[in-house]
C-alpha cells in the first residue's frame, strides 16, 4: 500500500513533536520541514530542509501529500521588542508564502487535498462576551498578526487545497507553553490567580488539540475557521486552581499584581490578561468529541500520565 504522507511545518515545537506522535500512530508516513538536515526518528520518517526567509522549498517535499500541517512560527510569549514583534509576524507569513509559491509550482492533482494551518483566539476582542468563528477580529498587536496570518494561508483554497485555521487556546501540555512556564512557581506551593483572576481563558488539552488536527485532515466538510478550545472555558482563578489542584500544591487566593507583571514582561504582559472566552463552534457542530473537556480532568490527567 501506498504510503499516506503528512508534512507537517514546526514538527519540532512542543505541538507540532505531539502532532508527529499523533499522526504516526494513526498510520501516516509524517515528514517534518525544517531548517536543517536531521535524521529520522520513531515519529518521523523524514526530515526536509527549507528555508521560508529565503523562499527555498523543494517542491518535491510536498508533492502528493495527503495534508500539509502547517505550525510554523516564532513564539509569541516574549518581550515585545521591535526586532521580536517582526520575527513574530515574519515568521507566519513567510513560511505560509513559501508554502504557497511551493503549491503552485505543482500540477493541480500533485497537491496536497487539505491544508490545517494553526492560528490562535488572539484573533478576538479581549471581553468577557462569549465569541464563535462568526465574530469579527479584535485590535492590537496579537489580532493583527493572527488576521494576516491567516489571510496569507487562506490563498491556498484558491490553488483548490481545502484550508483549514484552527484558532488554538492556551495548550495544557507538561513540556512547553503556559503550564511549563509556570511549573516552577506552582511547584513552590506559590501559585495564585493573576489580576484580580477573573479574566476567562480558552484552553485546550494537547491531546484533543493533536486529535483535532487529524481529524481536520479527515473530516472534507471542514474548512476556514475552527476554535481549537474546549467547550468549557474558564476563569484565571477558576485555571490557576485546577492546576495547583493537580501539582498537589496549596492554591493562594492573593493575586500577583498586574504592575509587577507589566514590569517583567512589558506590553506582551496584556496576553496574560487577556479576557477569551471562545466556544468551538465549528468543532461541536461537526462531531468532534473532546475527551478532556473539563480543566480539573485535563489537569489531573496530565499529571497522572
Amino acid at each position: 500500500m501506498e504510503k499516506r504522507w503528512v508534512v507537517v511545518t514546526g514538527g519540532t515545537g512542543m505541538i507540532g513533536q505531539a502532532v508527529c506522535k499523533q499522526l504516526h500512530k494513526r498510520g501516516y508516513a509524517v515528514r517534518v520541514l525544517s531548517r536543517m538536515a536531521r535524521e529520522p526518528s520513531a515519529d518521523v520518517d523524514d526530515f526536509a530542509v527549507w528555508d521560508p526567509s529565503s523562499r527555498v522549498l523543494p517542491i518535491d517535499a510536498i508533492r502528493g501529500a495527503e495534508a500539509i500541517v502547517h505550525l510554523a512560527g516564532s513564539p509569541i510569549a516574549k518581550r515585545w521588542t521591535a526586532s521580536q514583534r517582526t520575527n513574530i509576524l515574519d515568521s507566519r507569513i513567510q513560511s505560509s508564502q513559501t508554502l504557497l509559491e511551493a503549491l503552485g509550482k505543482l500540477d493541480p492533482h500533485e497537491r496536497p487535498p487539505s491544508i490545517i494551518s494553526a492560528s490562535a483566539i488572539g484573533w478576538y476582542p479581549n471581553s468577557d462576551e462569549t465569541w464563535d468563528e462568526s465574530s469579527a477580529a479584535g485590535a492590537g498587536f496579537v489580532s493583527e498578526v493572527v488576521q494576516q496570518w491567516e489571510s496569507t494561508i487562506r490563498q491556498a483554497s484558491d490553488l483548490g487545497c481545502r484550508t483549514t485555521c484552527l484558532r488554538i487556546g492556551l495548550v495544557l501540555s507538561l513540556k512547553g507553553g503556559v503550564l511549563k512556564s509556570l511549573s516552577p512557581v506552582f511547584s513552590l506551593g506559590l501559585g495564585s490567580p493573576i489580576g484580580n483572576g477573573s479574566h476567562w481563558q480558552s484552553w485546550i488539552h494537547i491531546d484533543d488539540l493533536t486529535r483535532m488536527i487529524c481529524w481536520a485532515i479527515e473530516t472534507p466538510s471542514v474548512s476556514g475557521p475552527v476554535n481549537a478550545v474546549s467547550p468549557q472555558p474558564v476563569t484565571n482563578r477558576a485555571f490557576s486552581k485546577a492546576f495547583a489542584k493537580a501539582m498537589h500544591r496549596p492554591f493562594f487566593t492573593p493575586s500577583v499584581p498586574r504592575w509587577i507583571l507589566q514590569l517583567i514582561f512589558g506590553e506582551m504582559s496584556s496576553i496574560l490578561f487577556a479576557s477569551n472566552r471562545i466556544e468551538p463552534g465549528v468543532a461541536t457542530a461537526c462531531g468532534f468529541e473532546f475527551h478532556h473537556p473539563k480543566i480539573e480532568e485535563a489537569m489531573e490527567s496530565l499529571y497522572q500520565a
